[in-house]
């Protein structure tokens, strides 16, 4: 017989986070995907490929990729890697 958890409403796009890395320490906060892969698409058209897995779990690519993007000639580009930085940069609770 089969058992059956009780039905949930899906996450949405907005809703479903991405483990982001938080400063000193394991991932403490998340990135919305919604601005990651802005940042990821914005990047291609910039003509720089950004691999998501190492955004996610490799700091110093994810810090490294960021500097790129703020040394673009994109206002947006630049606008996108501030506000992932902020990830960086708060302090992590533990």
């Amino acid at each position: 017989m089969l058992t059956f958890a009780a039905p949930s409403a899906p996450a949405t796009q907005a809703e479903a986070p991405c483990p982001g890395l938080a400063a000193g320490g394991p991932p403490a906060t998340y990135w919305p995907c919604e601005l990651l892969n802005a940042f990821a698409l914005k990047m291609a058209a910039s003509g720089h490929c950004v691999n998501m897995s190492m955004m996610l779990g490799h700091r110093p690519y994810a810090l490294e990729q960021l500097a790129l993007a703020r040394g673009a000639a994109d206002g947006e580009l630049h606008h996108l890697a501030a506000q992932l930085q902020a990830y960086f940069d708060s302090p992590w609770p533990g």
